[in-house]
């Protein structure tokens, strides 16, 4: 309803709607304040024997945990190193350096993982949110709006790329979301935690983490830090803090894997083991003391009320939710008993329970969300696409060595007097031998030969390349998706390579498409809780042109009381990812298909080419894709079948548009009235015309009929006359004599 903002009525509705956001400012503090007390209220109800079980507990999930991930943790930190160039074990290493090589590294696995990420660059999928009420279709296009918004101040997108990458080659990445404390700040937030940092539940088996019991991630924090954040625990962060470059249990979970150290030091203070992810510059004696606090996310089986009925169905019963307990006080909903896993939060340290409280958020999820590429079978661990490579990849590097050495040295045959007489020793001719310009003396009639088998190096290097075009294979990404250059002559060629790459590798980006769906949910749902006060958002829509949303605006009625237009928080919605926007290869397929379609049929039938255009252009790629769509479709008239879909605002256009096409048809099918009537005038004056032109022609045929008659009376006249006069003439003339 549109405000009437007359000077009489301006200054009240001015001071109802400022006094009403202040209620609500100040009440949104309170339920701050009020939740964090409550936290600490929690933390302080458990007594030190229930703290010390409960620690006890999340300990143990803990560290047995890490244990059985440490192989795999241990092999996917192999693979990470591989792609970094860090692909030769030390003992290998030595091996070829005491010959005097280089381990020289040929890293085909690299370009081959950059093509996954640059695709998921180029293919970032977009968005929509749905409604669940059938009367809820503009709050939910708000909220998608919304949703936009939250990903471009949050850089969603880029830390999504950054969990991918950890996904693509250690074979697990984390996004992570959730609201900030500082209220100064946007209240939502999003983030990518590195996959060294975590410890999950293996024996979960869903992709989305649903049935996870516990999950732990690792963060190092400085001790003067953790003190301002837990000041009622001085003594336990004291005794948890240590000096960050001294080697001990306080780091097993990085560096100890099957039952080793995985990078230490000798009494020498040198740097000994594979140096994988490790950094020299961790490992140095530093004063800066830190404390390792673990973040502990698990689900505890609790009793509990349900919801049944109107729009709280299905959720958990809140004695604080004034709507609901009303609902349930005026019957429109019953409750009933139930036990269900509640999330939980704790923060520890190795030897004491910090923090432990209910989760915050009503979606009752952890807050972590994973991003799996491959699982092995036998045991749920995660793999990227390295693992699959690294064997060819190793062989490669081995091969590559080999053929090096073999056409650097040179292989000394002799008889065993040949260096009798002589001042040379057996070394002096090997060195000499390897020499370009070598010059060897030995004794007369005894023989020296040196043999270089380059035929074993050319075959080293065939199985180098037998081992490129694996990884390629293995991989799925082929030379034609790479750019580089192939037998492959025609368009369609190299696209139907192109495709059998994609085929290759749909599984990790089907996995990262609904690791996105699952993150958007989650934010969905932050959003819907948090984000109550007055807003107004800008997202950059097609050709940059910037579009606001308006949420939770109050909005006065007639009685005196405030609305909120676009309240996001008053219902859910659904967060669906657009598929049509994740299958860009499938998109260009379906255009190219189209457009050529099109052109045969406009050779024979224009008019319908012109109608399929639309459709052909939805699947193209161009800028301002909406804007050159919606121009064709109001050149060929398009009206949508379903109007129920749009918007109020298109809805209205539509109709307009359905009234001036009806007022327009309504005029053509009188101008072809007045049109059809004027022929028909036409027709029956040409009609008349016509029978007088034909009566005055029958009139002329007679008279011109009589005439001949007369004329042939009158000539059969004449004749006769000629015939008497020519027997008078006879008769007149004399007989001869």
């Amino acid at each position: 309803m549109a405000l009437d903002l007359r000077a009489s009525q301006a200054k009240p509705f001015r001071h109802t709607v400022e006094q009403h956001l202040d209620e609500e400012n100040a009440a949104y503090d309170a339920e701050q304040k009020a939740t964090a007390k409550r936290k600490r209220r929690t933390a302080g109800k458990l007594t030190a024997e229930q703290r010390k079980d409960k620690h006890k507990r999340l300990w143990e999930w803990y560290v047995q945990e890490r244990e059985k991930q440490a192989a795999n943790r241990y092999q996917m930190a192999i693979d990470c190193d591989f792609y970094d160039n860090i692909q030769w074990s030390d003992e290998d290493s030595a091996e070829v350096e005491g010959r005097g090589q280089w381990p020289l590294v040929f890293n085909v696995t690299a370009p081959t993982i950059d093509w996954l990420l640059g695709t998921e660059k180029r293919t970032r999928v977009d968005s929509v949110v749905l409604p669940r009420e059938e009367d809820d279709e503009a709050n939910a296009i708000v909220k998608g709006k919304m949703m936009k918004w939250l990903d471009g101040i949050n850089q969603t997108s880029y830390y999504r790329s950054l969990a991918f990458g950890d996904t693509v080659k250690a074979g697990l990445g984390w996004v992570e979301d959730g609201v900030r404390g500082d209220i100064t700040d946007e209240p939502i937030y999003s983030r990518h935690e590195s996959w060294r940092n975590v410890i999950h539940d293996s024996s979960s088996v869903e992709r989305d983490g649903k049935d996870m019991r516990y999950l732990f991630r690792v963060r190092w924090t400085d001790e003067d830090i953790a003190l301002v954040m837990f000041p009622d625990f001085e003594s336990e962060i004291k005794q948890a803090a240590v000096a960050a470059g001294l080697w001990g249990n306080e780091l097993d979970e990085d560096f100890w894997y099957l039952g080793q150290h995985f990078q230490s030091r000798d009494a020498q203070g040198e740097v000994v083991g594979r140096r994988t992810f490790v950094s020299d510059a961790f490992s140095v004696d530093n004063r800066r003391r830190r404390v390792k606090l673990i973040e502990a996310w698990y689900r505890m089986p609790e009793p509990c009320k349900i919801c049944h009925g109107d729009d709280y169905h299905g959720q958990r019963y809140d004695d604080g939710d004034k709507d609901m307990v009303q609902a349930v006080q005026e019957g429109r909903v019953t409750l009933y008993d139930a036990i269900q896993m509640r999330v939980r939060v704790a923060i520890m340290t190795e030897g004491h329970l910090l923090v432990d409280s209910l989760s915050p958020y009503k979606h009752d999820r952890f807050g972590l969300t994973p991003i799996y590429c491959y699982r092995r079978n036998r045991d749920n661990m995660p793999y990227g696409a390295i693992r699959r490579i690294r064997d060819p990849q190793e062989d490669l590097n081995k091969r590559a060595s080999k053929a090096l050495f073999i056409l650097s040295t040179n292989r000394v045959k002799a008889d065993a007097d040949a260096l009798q007489g002589t001042d040379q020793t057996w070394d002096d001719i090997r060195e000499e031998a390897a020499r370009p310009d070598s010059l060897i003396v030995h004794k007369k009639g005894s023989t020296i030969e040196i043999d270089r088998d380059v035929q074993l190096a050319e075959e080293h290097l065939m199985l180098m390349d037998r081992d490129a075009v694996m990884i390629q294979k293995v991989a799925g990404v082929t030379d034609d998706n790479l750019g580089r250059r192939t037998n492959a002559i025609s368009g369609e060629a190299i696209r139907a390579r192109q495709d059998q790459g994609s085929v290759v590798t749909a599984e990790i980006f089907d996995n990262l498409r609904f690791a996105t769906q699952v993150q958007g949910q989650i934010r969905l749902s932050l959003a819907e809780q948090y984000i109550s006060l007055p807003k107004v958002v800008r997202i950059t829509g097609e050709r940059g042109q910037f579009e606001w949303a308006r949420i939770n605006q109050p909005e006065q009625q007639p009685d005196g009381t405030v609305r909120y237009v676009n309240d996001i928080t008053a219902r859910s919605a659904d967060y669906i990812v657009d598929e049509q926007s994740y299958s860009r290869s499938w998109r260009e397929a379906m255009f190219n298909t189209l457009m050529d379609l099109l052109g045969k049929i406009a050779q024979v039938a224009p008019q319908a080419a012109l109608q399929l255009l639309d459709i052909a252009f939805e699947f193209s790629d161009v800028p301002g894709k909406a804007e050159f769509v919606g121009r064709i479709r109001k050149i060929i008239g398009y009206i949508p079948e379903d109007l129920s879909k749009l918007t109020p605002e298109e809805r209205k256009k539509v109709e307009d548009q359905l009234q001036q096409q009806a007022a327009a048809g309504q005029l053509q099918a009188q101008a072809a009235d007045l049109e059809m009537k004027e022929k028909q005038a036409n027709i029956a004056k040409i009609a008349a015309q016509a029978e007088q032109a034909l009566a005055t022609a029958e009139k002329a045929h007679a008279e011109a009929a009589a005439l001949a008659q007369q004329s042939n009376d009158l000539m059969q006249q004449l004749l006769a006359g000629f015939q008497e006069l020519q027997q008078a003439v006879v008769a007149a003339i004399p007989a001869p004599q």
